[in-house]
């Protein structure tokens, strides 16, 4: 009995190893192997960056998204990888070589299982980015959950309304979205999207822009008085100009109504030119 004892035991253990042994198994790998070449005809030397989603291989083992670096020296390209055209859902590799410090090119694989090394013309194919030979991959598609903090950066970027349009004056509606604002050319644009024509009395009731107006007074050394032809409004938006020189109101001039008075050592002189700029 205790030989029997023994030799369960042993069946038992044996059992448990092969058990083992299955299920620590890796997947089945396919041996890519070339030689790189510039087109100057000398080698290849860098790094491949070569990256991958998650799939499940042909033999159900699960293959987590993850990138290995693989090192190319004198031209030599070797490296085992678990087929991806019998993968669950289909998958694909992107390489990125890199050489001199930055990213020379960029191609895709997808890689069939295969007892016999192939070489990279074999397992190349026509990427997001472009490459050689045999279509797109399946479910390359990216979408926007796949990328992390992409759906907040949109959902804070305005969107295009209904009356978008380009060249014209943008404004935002009630619902956040970016409308191009409608009217003539030559119309004033108010805070709240309308427009009319511009000045008092136009359907913007916009205010009126004076520009290098010349106050009526005598320029010549001894007036003191300008009289503009409306009253600024505000009164802060007078700009006073004499010869191309910004006057400083309390220092160089006083305002009253549509009066300008220059204070003493101020006062333009003959051949000055006197300039305002006002909103009334």
């Amino acid at each position: 009995m205790p030989g029997c004892n023994r030799l369960g035991m042993g069946a038992l253990a044996l059992a448990l190893g092969i058990g083992a042994g299955t299920a620590l198994a890796a997947p089945p790998l396919t041996l890519i192997s070339d030689v790189l070449y510039k087109a100057d005809g000398s080698r290849f030397d860098g790094v491949a960056f070569i990256e991958w989603k998650s799939f499940d291989a042909s033999d159900t083992s699960s293959v987590p998204m993850q990138s290995i670096t693989l090192r190319i020296t004198y031209g030599v390209v070797r490296v085992q990888l678990v087929p991806t055209t019998n993968a669950t859902p289909g998958a694909y590799y992107r390489v990125r070589y890199n050489s001199d410090g930055r990213t020379q090119f960029t191609e895709y694989w997808a890689v069939p299982p295969s007892n016999t090394t192939l070489r990279l013309r074999d397992v190349r194919i026509q990427g997001p980015l472009g490459g050689s030979s045999v279509g797109p991959p399946v479910n390359t598609a990216i979408l926007i959950p796949d990328v992390s903090g992409l759906r907040e950066e949109l959902d804070a970027r305005p969107i295009k309304g209904v009356g978008f349009s380009v060249s014209r004056v943008a404004m935002i509606n009630d619902n956040g979205a970016l409308e191009g604002v409608l009217g003539n050319l030559g119309d004033c644009v108010k805070v709240d999207g309308s427009s009319g024509a511009c000045g008092t009395g136009g359907g913007g009731g916009g205010p009126v822009f004076v520009d290098a107006e010349a106050p009526a007074g005598a320029v010549d050394g001894s007036n003191s008085v300008f009289t503009l032809t409306g009253s600024p409004s505000p009164t802060l938006s007078l700009q006073v100009f004499r010869n191309g020189i910004l006057q400083k109101a309390g220092s160089d001039y006083s305002l009253s109504g549509a009066t300008v008075t220059f204070l003493s050592g101020a006062i333009p002189q003959s051949g000055d030119v006197v300039q305002t700029y006002y909103r009334k």
